[in-house]
């Protein structure tokens, strides 16, 4: 759901925005105004085209999300209802789609004019290479993509865990693979005996992905290779507050390493405490040591 958390904030950063500049063009003659803080829409003559009743009005995809009551939908530049007013959020994406969020938090994918292409029934919906696919949960919590049409690319017969690009790591039947959307026939199949751990993303700029892995007892990450990333044999392995860097426990004691396999800080310490930009390493009768994250 972070991902969609992000879309939000988003929305809301364009709310300020647009309050702020009290009028904008958005196509032709035609403008978002506000007026006794309600939006609406006008020409370049003051014509009233959409009245003003809305708490808030984006435009995207040549059309208009407006909201009235915390309740969402999209309209057309000439006031035309196409997606009824009564969802929580309305998510604009590319190739004219707009993810469906309703009230009770279930999703669904609608084109430009309305038309259902993915049916609003899914626990949760997000996109991924440029808009081109969508992941979907159903309600049993397994996975499948379809692409920007609805065409089901992949059923929902996996619980995927780290989406790289194109790359998903994925279990199925609990058999790990790392599937390609664009080339299944380049699907990796791994050992029946290694498990997917969930694994951090932190939506970095140019934040490589990787995927924590465990086998007989012991952890290690890979790439959407299947390359080692970092040996498996660490008897724990989490995510820190940046993606260049694992958190790793031997034999009761805490570690830091760098994702090109560089042991940043040997594993020594007691306990740990993370910070966004440094970590707090602690030892029993010692003093604090600190750690600045490198780029």
């Amino acid at each position: 759901m972070s991902k969609l958390i992000l879309i939000i904030l988003t929305i809301l950063f364009s709310d300020i925005a647009i309050s702020q500049n009290q009028k904008r063009q958005i196509e032709g003659n035609k403008f978002i105004e506000i007026k006794n803080n309600k939006f609406g829409v006008i020409d370049s003559l003051n014509k009233i085209i959409v009245p003003f009743i809305y708490d808030f009005i984006e435009y995207k995809n040549s059309r208009l999300i407006v909201k009235n009551k915390n309740l969402n939908g999209v309209l057309t530049t000439k006031n035309e209802l196409l997606i009824p007013i009564q969802h929580q959020f309305i998510l604009p994406r590319r190739k004219d789609r707009f993810i469906i969020w309703t009230k009770e938090n279930v999703f669904g994918l609608s084109d430009l004019n309305g038309k259902t292409i993915i049916p609003i029934k899914y626990k949760n919906i997000f996109s991924i290479e440029n808009d081109d696919f969508y992941i979907t949960k159903n309600k049993n919590n397994l996975n499948g993509v379809s692409d920007f049409n609805g065409n089901n690319i992949i059923a929902e017969n996996y619980r995927f865990y780290t989406i790289d690009r194109n790359k998903i790591f994925a279990m199925k039947n609990n058999k790990p693979q790392i599937l390609d959307i664009k080339k299944p026939e380049n699907n990796i199949y791994l050992d029946d005996n290694i498990q997917f751990i969930e694994t951090t993303k932190h939506y970095s700029m140019n934040e490589s992905l990787f995927q924590i892995i465990k086998r007989e007892g012991k952890y290690g990450v890979i790439n959407s290779s299947n390359a080692i990333v970092i040996p498996i044999e660490y008897d724990e392995i989490k995510s820190s507050e940046n993606w260049r860097y694992f958190i790793v426990k031997k034999t009761n004691k805490i570690g830091l390493i760098h994702i090109n396999g560089t042991i940043t800080k040997q594993p020594i310490y007691d306990s740990i405490q993370l910070r966004k930009e440094y970590i707090v390493f602690r030892s029993k009768n010692k003093k604090d040591e600190i750690y600045s994250y490198e780029e």
